[in-house]
């Protein structure tokens, strides 16, 4: 596989920032170091879609549409995905067109199905645009393309990839030459203010869109250095700004050097540094430019010009690249194949201590919280739809009868850990920073993962809503005390959904492994058709998988509205 990244090393090259005294954009940038400032808009409804590769596209894609068909996405205040869910929701907030013509709704998530009448020539059908990408069974072609194209420069390669595969058919949106920004009046005020971005193109939301898009990835470290639980942070990519809210436990975080090739650490003990990450946002347009003189905030302020934009391939390619902890582990690795780009702290009287712009590697955002949740719980939303494309089904052989929440062990039952390091439970995943995600009452974990099975037994869709008190958060900058309600769509199988399909369906998924819908529902991340495809889904497993999403959102309407009323 090969890794990408949006800065580069040679003047001219995708990422890379201009020099210290080079030339300038006028930007405002954003403090955010005080939980409790007034530092975005209210979000009072929210959802959030985990990662998952193309299965978590397939099925957020089917979620978006049971709620478009209950006329529920206007109700939402703010949208925050990671990885596959980025995939998905990437192209839902900004695709106005598709090959060249404009797009409605329906046609990006699809047209309304009914299980009755999901025959294999009905799922054979071109499923919505969203996921016209995916289903072309050429990912490894333009895997192999781009690793030529880029050799030597083998960080960009992913972004190129989220331009030429996912993205291929949506015109500006695949273009690594377009500014992000979030509305037309936004891109007026930021071309009044710099007029050498009069000619340059922009990128911007629908406006039948939540007013707030968070992308989400991981600042891993800098390059060549270690990231760990105790250093990795947050990195959020919006239409209008990018960067890191609040500083991990309102101090700076240590990095080690990065073992050459992961085996020889003990000799890189003595190589440390001491950074300041985090504390506010930049917006989007000047990302990845060098440090401002001012570092602290403000409108208006003069920060150094990056040579080329942080497009909208590059922010669905950080928060989607999922190698970067592994390859993090690894001077060598890191180098050669993570996401790099220029990043700077918001300094503030806490720690006001200016810092030079350093380059970082980053990765995705489902290596620090794969929920998505931990952005809204940040914004203080207090409703969230939670679409949690698992990847792992529940055991069969755990003991769950006589579990306690003193002795669950949620990894040993099959509960994938997006959902159970909330709790305080930590992953047995390696290379992935989970210890600081806590923000529920642990002993409050077992009872949820016991209703999500029961549903999942009882062959209807793990669809639950719960109420839960936040707990305080200092790594995040969550403030605790108040109450969040969310309505989670736990991928599962249902037998409920699958004896609803026509028998010729049913039959092609009791295949198995030999049949074309093998996994069903919980398609793999990765490989699941073979060599030749390593990411994508055919055609008919998308529009299967979506068609249980849409489902599982409508056999619980009355809980959606209810939430988003």
């Amino acid at each position: 596989r090969f890794k990408p990244q949006l800065e580069r090393t040679r003047p001219g090259e995708m990422g890379c920032s201009s020099s210290k005294d080079g030339p300038t954009v006028v930007a405002n940038v954003k403090a955010v170091h005080n939980p409790d400032s007034t530092w975005h808009a209210p979000v009072a409804r929210a959802l959030c879609a985990s990662g998952g590769g193309s299965r978590a596209l397939s099925y957020t894609m089917g979620v978006y549409r049971g709620l478009n068909e209950l006329n529920l996405i206007p109700k939402l205040d703010a949208i925050s995905s990671v990885s596959g869910g980025t995939w998905c929701s990437s192209i839902f907030m900004f695709a106005k067109s598709y090959k060249g013509n404009a797009v409605t709704t329906v046609d990006l998530v699809g047209a309304d199905t009914t299980p009755q009448l999901l025959t294999m020539s009905e799922l054979s059908k071109a499923p919505g645009a969203i996921a016209s990408g995916i289903v072309q069974g050429d990912a490894d072609k333009i895997l192999a393309e781009l690793g030529l194209e880029f050799v030597g420069r083998e960080y960009e390669v992913w972004p190129h990839v989220m331009s030429r595969w996912l993205l291929r058919d949506f015109d500006s949106l695949k273009e690594l030459t377009s500014y992000m920004a979030l509305d037309d009046e936004a891109v007026s005020r930021i071309k009044a203010a710099n007029p050498q971005l009069e000619k340059k193109t922009f990128v911007t939301p629908r406006s039948d869109r939540p007013k707030m898009y968070i992308m989400c990835a991981t600042v891993l470290a800098p390059l060549n250095y270690l990231a760990t639980s105790s250093n990795a942070v947050s990195f959020q990519q919006m239409p209008d700004y990018i960067g890191s809210p609040f500083y991990p436990n309102d101090q700076q975080v240590k990095y080690q050097k990065a073992a050459l090739c992961g085996c020889d650490e003990n000799l890189y003990k003595c190589c440390k540094t001491t950074r300041t990450v985090g504390g506010g946002f930049v917006e989007s347009f000047a990302f990845g430019g060098e440090a401002p003189q001012k570092q602290s905030g403000g409108e208006g302020i003069p920060v150094g010009e990056p040579s080329a934009p942080w497009a909208l391939p590059c922010a669905v390619g950080s928060s989607s690249w999922g190698p970067g902890g592994f390859a993090n582990a690894s001077s060598l690795a890191g180098d050669i194949g993570n996401i790099r780009t220029k990043y700077r702290p918001v300094t503030s009287p806490m720690l006001p201590k200016a810092q030079a712009a350093t380059t970082y590697e980053v990765g995705d955002g489902g290596l620090i919280d794969n929920s998505g949740m931990m952005a809204l719980l940040q914004r203080k939303a207090p409703k969230i739809v939670w679409v949690a494309s698992a990847f792992t089904s529940f055991s069969t052989s755990y003991d769950w009868a006589n579990a306690t929440p003193e002795n669950f062990d949620p990894a040993s039952a099959g509960v994938v850990d997006q959902l159970y390091v909330l709790f305080g439970y930590n992953t047995t995943s390696p290379d992935y920073y989970y210890a600081n995600d806590q923000v529920f009452d642990q002993s409050l974990c077992l009872e949820t993962c016991k209703e999500l099975r029961d549903l999942q037994l009882a062959g209807k869709p793990a669809v639950l809503k719960k109420k839960f008190t936040v707990l305080q958060n200092n790594w995040w900058g969550i403030v605790g005390g108040w109450e969040v309600e969310w309505v989670v769509l736990y991928l599962a199988k249902s037998t409920s959904f699958e004896s609803q399909l026509p028998e010729e369906t049913q039959s092609k998924i009791n295949e198995g492994d030999s049949g074309p819908f093998a996994n069903f529902p919980i398609y793999k991340t990765e490989m699941q058709n073979g060599a030749g495809d390593a990411l994508g889904l055919t055609t008919e497993q998308v529009n299967l998988l979506a068609a249980q999403g849409e489902w599982s959102v409508l056999e619980n309407a009355p809980l959606f509205t209810e939430l988003l009323s």
